[in-house]
């Protein structure tokens, strides 16, 4: 019988190398950008780990972690969220896609149990797809999420009392079954419940949701915590029955990505001239292609303020004092130089607004359930003013970008900052729990080998 063996004294030392399969959801740019923060991580540890990045999101929205050495593979991993607009959801085409995909879930998941033995994959990393979590089991390696919600609580919150409601806890439950086989969570900041790891209602929001929080609820770092990073057991127990390891919750800090370039080379190669950025205060628009003027406005911006578009069309003609950034700008630079950004609550700008300091003005998007942790983390950690969508639309935006520009964009409270580390410690602990969980379930491994033995003559 061949043996799968494991080197104790390299892998205590964190000597040995593994190869990581992040699956990053093609839902949003959040995604990819706290998932491409990781990775580099990853990369950056002396053990120097070999990282498979797969996606149904382009390459494009990689590239810097595919130079760093990642290696980018294309492939429909998840039915995410279906979203018109930046800042509403199309219930009713993304519960039909999710019904597509689960019933394609037999044949994806063959292919993805294949995929991960050819490369040797040592463990899989989700941001935020469910069924990796699964494949990982049936391939008997490691699986851990990343990310501050899974996909169960979303599709959970398009339950609206009519028909369709049945057929969607169905769904959840098949989600949340394949999130099972995860051993650890690394919990990132604007959390909210996730089921597959901890099911009771202490973190809030959970669902169904409110924008007002508890008043009893001790306010902490982040995700109710006092200290970060912080560890504690999960109360649900791992699908897998074999496993032995113990399931684990690492709440880590902020997993940003911090700006490069100093403010004023990034405006000036925005072309705008000194004697205009250095006399008027300056919005980031970060999400663009809103047909910005519909609706008969001329100039939504309060006097004495400019704006910056990011993935603006190229066919859309941008008003007076508007400026468009390249489709491949850097948008941490873009946050760094801007007094206060207008967008959605996403993971990708939340972060990287308290990461700089920026006040933020949102449009609300309810019927996406991740905004009510991500706005907790705002009033918690940074500045943030809403703006309601009919107003956004209208273009009656400057009561809220003066609003925002008198906040500080962080949070006032000294013993509560929220550390910038949490990609070197997010990368450090899936190295651990690599080790952990190899030692924790070596029979588990032998048995792996041993089944793949009777299919492939091993050399004695």
């Amino acid at each position: 019988m061949a043996r799968l063996t494991v080197d104790t004294a390299a892998a205590e030392n964190g000597a040995r190398s593994f190869v990581f399969c992040v699956y990053v959801s093609g839902h949003g740019w959040g995604h990819a950008t706290r998932a491409n923060q990781i990775i580099s991580d990853i990369l950056k540890l002396p053990a120097q780990h070999k990282v498979y990045v797969i996606s149904n999101a382009s390459d494009f929205i990689f590239q810097g972690v595919i130079q760093l050495g990642a290696i980018y593979r294309q492939a429909a991993i998840d039915a995410g969220v279906v979203q018109p607009l930046a800042y509403t959801v199309d219930r009713d085409q993304t519960i039909s896609n999710l019904k597509s995909f689960l019933e394609r879930r037999p044949e994806t998941l063959v292919s993805e149990v294949e995929w991960l033995k050819q490369v040797k994959a040592d463990c899989v990393v989700c941001d935020a797809p469910f069924l990796p979590c699964a494949a990982a089991a049936k391939a008997g390696i490691p699986a851990a999420i990343a990310s501050n919600f899974t996909f169960d609580e979303v599709y959970k919150g398009l339950c609206e009392g009519d028909e369709l409601d049945q057929e969607i806890r169905q769904m959840v439950e098949i989600t949340i079954d394949d999130y099972r086989n995860c051993d650890l969570l690394v919990r990132l900041p604007g959390a909210i419940r996730i089921p597959s790891f901890d099911d009771t209602e202490q973190l809030v929001p959970s669902t169904p949701i409110s924008t007002t929080f508890p008043s009893d609820i001790k306010k902490g770092v982040v995700n109710g915590k006092m200290q970060l990073p912080c560890t504690s057991q999960s109360n649900v127990r791992s699908k897998r029955k074999n496993s032995t390891y113990e399931r684990r919750i690492v709440d880590v800090p902020l997993v940003f990505r911090k700006y490069r370039t100093e403010r004023e080379q990034v405006l000036e190669e925005l072309g705008i001239p000194r004697s205009v950025y250095s006399t008027h205060k300056i919005l980031l628009l970060s999400f663009g292609g809103q047909a910005l003027g519909k609706g008969g406005w001329v100039d939504p911006l309060p006097q004495g303020w400019i704006c910056i578009v990011c993935c603006a069309p190229d066919g859309v003609t941008l008003p007076r004092n508007f400026y468009r950034a390249s489709r491949d700008a850097y948008v941490p630079d873009l946050t760094n130089a801007a007094d206060v950004v207008l967008g959605k609550l996403g993971y990708g700008t939340c972060s990287e607004c308290i990461g700089h300091g920026t006040p933020f003005v949102y449009v609300p998007r309810p019927q996406f359930i991740e905004e009510y942790g991500l706005l907790k983390l705002m009033q918690d950690q940074g500045s943030a003013v809403e703006l309601k969508r009919e107003d956004f639309e209208a273009g009656y935006w400057g009561e809220a970008i003066e609003l925002a520009a008198t906040l500080s964009g962080t949070c006032d409270e000294p013993g509560r900052l929220v550390g910038h580390n949490g990609g070197q410690i997010a990368a450090l602990t899936l190295e651990n729990f690599v080790i952990e969980w190899r030692q924790s379930n070596r029979s588990v491994l032998d048995q792996v080998t041993e089944e793949e033995s009777t299919l492939i003559p091993v050399a004695i």
